[in-house]
């Protein structure tokens, strides 16, 4: 007390607070008081709470504002709580800044954040509480007021103990020497990296406030998870800065560097919101609106919100049990760092979290919130963040960003070149694709564009689950130009990258893992593929499959593996079909076509030749997966040929068009045509004619084993078996094998070449690429017009000269 006695006022009010501070901060540091000391202490604390007359402060300093504000209030203790209340920013009218100060130096005098006990008014409103919520916690060093954080906005809670409470959290939150636990466990640290004053308390100089110096709560967050680890606090100071911001992020009242940029955006757009952490949500929600100083501050919270999802008081309260059945191992690491929030985000279409509604409106409202920002996802930008300054510094939102990514990764395989981008980052950009494609919600440019259609054709379907997106490819038809533009680079990226296809990966989950069991998930199509005939394939997987498969044989551009293998070629043949497509819409199979052209000359290279046979055979098995043939052949497919089966018809099609083809029932010339190159190309593999080959599989095993498939070779060894010793094959061989020669005989005059200039009318007008023949003729009739007209008008001048 002697020490604690120098250097004080004269007043004898004002001398008492000084020395009470200085024993406070003498206690703080560590100082052996005496218990009776002590004792005599807590009573003068409760004494200044319980009469503001005995602070000479707010005599002097809020005797204005208490006439103004709290002139009908009796008790003391209550016109300081009174006080209190007006001094938050959210009062539209105010104490003085000198009333301010003043509350704020009796709240540090009082120490009301140490012990609860010492305000009358926060003790009567909570201790129907404590008895109940905290009756084993033990009290003193803010214990107890820890335990009623804990407790905002449960069913323990009261409406008076919460208003009581909250009033004195918005001091202690702006001053973090006021909370025992957090100043004594920090103190070094917040000395060391946030120039933090050393003492508690100092009767000779001014303290800092979050007016007049640096929120050292804020700076100690940061450096908690600091990039370098000899920069990172101690751990007990590491985890009372957890427990303290995860306690304060239930009100943006207790965030001082959120309520204080925010104040006015607050009153505008969320002044309704009162419930646990929803004024943080309605200014995420409306950072379009709020002020610059505002979204800076927002955008601050919101990223290291996404990061620690502690710091998110809506998921921490209603994800509180699937995070314990989930991500239990995350929460024993005691570290988070984004992880969290991807486990919720990987279970929340599991059964038990379908039927937690809460929890699932949760973490879809931050999945919303964070396409505004990438570095709203903590994982995704700490993975890209420096290719996206490299590579994408216009784009503003995550989807833009995700989207310039995704491009350069497409463009980089495409090219077969080594990848620009790491295969973190491109593992968090097939992350944030295979996201996008689950709810219609979070790919906002597919939602706009397509919102007419969504409306007219898929109004009863959901927006979860993928199935929005299903049904405006069931419609593409009908689309708009738009709208389907818009869907074309969504297939082409799930097309590309399966692992992106959440429709396929979902719906196939079980079917992966036994079939494709080390198959990487951006091939999982192709595995699929293979064996979506066998016996115990699942039916809904099967059907998506197939799917998948129709949506390929519209563009070349939406096989990988056709794409890769043939890259020569359609440059080599294909070019003019190529040089016309638009960059987002379908060929609807023209360079297919082109290739098959070249399949039936051998032109292609090994490779590609291969990849072809394999598009070929899958097309002769379904005829859905030829454009063409549906397109030129629909009438007769309806009227001769309709399949039993409406998902595979296994080659019933195609050879019911063959077959009426030989029989002449094909009336019309451009259906005649593409069954005649069927057959056609059949004679030049006879992979490509599946019913064939099964039906000769142990004759060209038993004669043909050691001739090497592609360009007819086989074919031809069973021909020659059959003119030779025709007994010695099998019947359904025999025939079969008699039927496709006579196909051949009848279908090699209208697929050869033209021979006159009716010829070469009929397979230009059929020509998938008919509209470049028309456009190249005019160009040359148009140069030999322009041409004539030059030189004539130089003969003329010749002659003239001449005749001079």
């Amino acid at each position: 007390v002697y020490h604690c006695r120098r250097g004080v006022s004269d007043d004898k009010e004002v001398r008492l607070a000084q020395i009470l501070l200085c024993l406070e901060a003498a206690q703080k540091n560590s100082s052996k008081i005496t218990p009776d000391c002590v004792a005599e202490m807590s009573d003068h604390r409760k004494l200044l709470m319980e009469d503001y007359k005995l602070s000479p402060e707010i005599l002097t300093g809020c005797q204005d504002d208490i006439t103004k504000f709290c002139g009908n209030i009796d008790s003391g203790s209550k016109t300081i709580h009174c006080l209190m209340d007006h001094a938050r920013p959210k009062r539209k009218k105010r104490v003085s800044l000198v009333c301010e100060r003043a509350i704020e130096q009796l709240v540090k005098v009082a120490d009301v954040g140490e012990d609860w006990r010492v305000d009358p008014v926060l003790r009567n409103a909570c201790k129907p509480v404590v008895d109940v919520a905290c009756r084993d916690t033990e009290g003193g060093d803010a214990r107890v007021m820890s335990c009623l954080m804990e407790k905002l906005s449960t069913n323990f809670m009261t409406k008076d103990c919460e208003q009581a409470l909250l009033q004195i959290q918005y001091f202690v939150s702006r001053d973090f020497k006021l909370d025992p636990q957090l100043y004594r466990h920090c103190r070094e640290d917040a000395v060391k990296l946030c120039h933090a004053k050393k003492a508690w308390a100092d009767v000779t100089t001014d303290q800092m406030d979050p007016e007049r110096g640096p929120l050292v709560l804020t700076c100690l967050h940061r450096y908690a998870y600091h990039a370098t680890p000899e920069m990172h606090l101690r751990p007990e100071c590491f985890h009372e800065v957890k427990r303290v911001m995860r306690q304060r992020a239930i009100s943006v009242d207790l965030i001082p560097e959120v309520e204080d940029e925010c104040i006015d955006d607050l009153a505008n757009f969320c002044h309704d919101k009162t419930g646990r952490g929803e004024e943080m949500q309605c200014l995420q929600d409306n950072m379009d609106k709020v002020q610059k100083k505002c979204l800076q501050a927002v955008i601050n919270f919101t990223e290291e919100e996404a990061g620690h999802v502690e710091l998110n008081p809506v998921i921490m309260f209603a994800c509180r049990s699937a995070m314990e059945r989930h991500c239990d191992a995350i929460i024993k690491s005691g570290t988070d760092e984004g992880e969290m929030m991807e486990c919720l985000i990987s279970h929340k279409n599991d059964p038990d979290m379908r039927e937690d509604v809460k929890c699932r409106a949760a973490v879809e409202h931050f999945q919303i919130i964070s396409l505004k920002n990438y570095h709203f996802t903590y994982k995704f930008k700490e993975a890209c963040k420096s290719f996206v300054t490299r590579f994408c510094p216009v784009s503003n939102t995550k989807y833009e960003v995700v989207a310039c990514l995704s491009e350069r990764m497409r463009n980089d395989t495409i090219r077969g070149q080594r990848h620009t981008i790491p295969k973190d980052c491109r593992q968090q950009v097939r992350n944030q694709l295979y996201q996008q494609r689950e709810n219609i919600d979070y790919d906002p440019r597919l939602k706009s564009v397509c919102r007419n259609e969504i409306e007219r054709f898929c109004y009863e379907i959901p927006n979860s689950g993928g199935q929005v997106l299903e049904c405006l490819q069931r419609e593409a038809e009908h689309l708009s130009p738009p709208c389907r533009h818009a869907l074309f680079s969504v297939r082409r990226s799930e097309l590309m990258d399966s692992a992106t296809d959440y429709t396929l990966i979902n719906t196939c989950r079980e079917m992966l893992h036994q079939y494709c069991p080390r198959v990487d998930q951006s091939s999982a199509l192709q595995c699929l593929k293979v064996h979506r005939e066998e016996s115990l394939f699942d039916p809904k997987c099967h059907l998506v499959v197939v799917n998948r498969m129709i949506e390929q044989n519209l563009d070349y551009r939406f096989n990988p593996q056709l794409q890769d293998a043939c890259r020569i070629n359609i440059a080599g043949y294909c070019t003019d079909i190529v040089a016309g497509a638009k960059q987002d819409e379908e060929l609807n199979g023209k360079v297919v076509d082109c290739l098959k052209q070249k399949f039936r000359e051998g032109k292609l290279t090994q490779e590609c030749r291969t990849q072809m046979t394999q598009v070929l055979r899958e097309q002769a098995l379904n005829y859905k997966l030829n454009p063409l043939l549906q397109n030129l052949c629909q009438k007769e497919i309806e009227v001769l040929c309709r399949p039993t089966d409406e998902i595979e018809d296994h080659g019933e099609v195609e050879d019911c068009l063959k077959k009426a083809f030989l029989n002449q029932q094909i009336i019309r010339k451009e259906c005649r045509i593409e069954v005649a190159t069927l057959i056609q190309e059949a004679k030049a593999d006879i992979h490509v004619d599946p019913l064939l080959q099964q039906a000769c599989t142990a004759d060209l095993l038993r004669y043909c084993s050691t001739v090497q498939s592609g360009d007819g070779r086989q074919l031809r060894c069973l021909q020659t078996i059959l003119i030779d010793k025709s007994e010695a094959l099998e019947e359904n061989c025999r025939d079969k094998l008699l039927q496709r020669i006579d196909m051949f005989k009848n279908a090699a005059p209208l697929v050869a070449a033209p021979e006159n200039l009716s010829d070469l009318y009929t397979q230009v007008s059929s020509s998938p690429a008919k509209k470049f023949f028309f456009i190249a003729f005019l160009t040359f009739v148009g140069f030999i017009f322009i041409f004539g007209l030059f030189c004539g008008r130089a003969t003329r001048r010749t002659i003239a000269m001449k005749n001079k």
